[in-house]
């Protein structure tokens, strides 16, 4: 049986991959914040409190591993080292640092491919001096979710939409193949075909749900049902379009999660409403064979499928603070089990949208002290302050990957 066991977005967390922001994310400039696809430049001192809260909520509740300690164990085999090295700089025209980096301890190494190598006077080519790396910071790395996704028992290695993570997605796939052992469903075998994990949420052991938007395009949605009808298997993938404007709608994780079994994070005007002029699709595959049907919107197309999901609104009632939340990513929620998730405090109407649906408020710098328990609460939300955070363009389901979670039983 593979490591790898994720079979919905709420069952009960067993494992889960992070990284903790470096002083990678402080090599940005206002020069370089849009091709790091930033809008604002970020404080690590600040980001790093915010995020020592997230993650002491996680370390609480499960294993953790972090992506530089597994990215180092990778490359203490020579050969895993030299094929990733080879990856890499291919693809970021690069092949003439191959001896000096191949050369290099693991840790060393580990640590150049995630928070930059330096341009060095008199040892690298001039041209390159302005740029002041050889290669890049891996600037997004915090957001995990993103290079690559646990989709049942097998890992899915994203097609970045951009270029400047293409490296994190080599990083993933090296690791999965190498220390998790994991088969990976890989679409850059197909060109032009993009999708991201934050598009893509594994609703049951046969329900997809996927945003089409500007990170996951119709040719890497149409690889995963290729995929699917090649199984043979039974699916359904329900894929929502997405606006490409504003930033804040880049994946449909920013605009739904999954709460509990009846339970959804929704921001209402584009799941809950009709006539958005943002398509539904829901998409049947049964032995190969597939089948299209257009919903009147994401919530109705679930029904669909077997889901009764009672919507808990992003901001709340109110359509200003909806999109102001949502902005923050309020709709962006992790689940450590069912009915117990994780998300950012600043939100207060979706904070306090969620306690009026039966989900008790808990601090993490309480349960991180040991002053709250997160088991003696039947259904939960642990929020942590953060202000740097979301200007990274994400919340606290963006921060994960799950490699392991108990089945649910529906």
């Amino acid at each position: 049986m593979s490591f790898i066991q994720v079979n919905s977005e709420i069952g009960e967390l067993e494992g889960v991959i992070l990284h903790t922001p470096g002083v990678e994310i402080e090599m940005m400039t206002p020069n370089s914040i849009q091709e790091a696809l930033y809008s604002d430049l970020l404080n690590l001192k600040i980001a790093s409190k915010e995020y020592s809260n997230f993650s002491g909520v996680l370390n609480k509740w499960t294993k953790t591993y972090q992506v530089v300690d597994l990215l180092e164990k990778v490359l203490d085999n020579n050969s895993v080292k030299a094929e990733l090295l080879n990856k890499i700089l291919l693809k970021e025209n690069r092949q003439f640092l191959f001896a000096e980096l191949v050369s290099l301890p693991s840790k060393e190494l580990a640590k150049f491919l995630i928070e930059g190598y330096p341009y060095e006077a008199g040892v690298h080519p001039k041209e390159f001096e302005q740029g002041r790396y050889m290669l890049n910071p891996l600037y997004n790395l915090f957001f995990t979710r993103d290079a690559s996704s646990s989709v049942y028992d097998q890992v899915l290695i994203h097609s970045m939409s951009t270029d400047v993570r293409d490296r994190e997605s080599y990083i993933m796939e090296s690791i999965f193949k190498n220390f998790f052992g994991v088969s990976t469903i890989n679409p850059k075998a197909v060109e032009g075909a993009h999708t991201e994990g934050g598009d893509v949420l594994i609703a049951r052991e046969d329900v997809l749900f996927v945003g089409n938007g500007c990170r996951t395009n119709k040719k890497g949605i149409e690889l995963l049902i290729q995929y699917f009808a090649s199984r043979k298997d039974r699916q359904h993938i329900i894929v929502q379009e997405l606006p490409t404007k504003p930033e804040s709608f880049i994946h449909l994780d920013m605009v739904f999660t999954m709460l509990a079994q009846d339970k959804c994070m929704a921001y209402s005007p584009l799941i809950l409403q009709s006539n958005t002029g943002f398509n539904t699709t829901h998409i049947e595959i049964d032995n190969g064979q597939i089948r299209y049907h257009e919903r009147n919107n994401f919530l109705e197309a679930t029904k669909h499928v077997g889901f009764d999901l009672e919507p808990v609104l992003c901001g709340g009632n109110d359509s200003w603070y909806q999109q102001r939340e949502q902005w923050h990513s309020g709709a962006n929620f992790f689940a450590l089990g069912e009915g117990k998730v994780l998300g950012y405090a600043r939100n207060t109407h979706t904070i306090e949208a969620l306690n009026n649906a039966g989900f008790d408020v808990l601090k993490a710098e309480d349960v991180c002290s040991g002053k709250e328990d997160m088991h003696a609460h039947e259904r939960f939300v642990v929020t942590f302050e953060a202000a740097e955070l979301p200007r990274g363009g994400g919340g606290a389901r963006c921060m994960t990957m799950p490699v392991k979670r108990q089945k649910v039983n529906w």
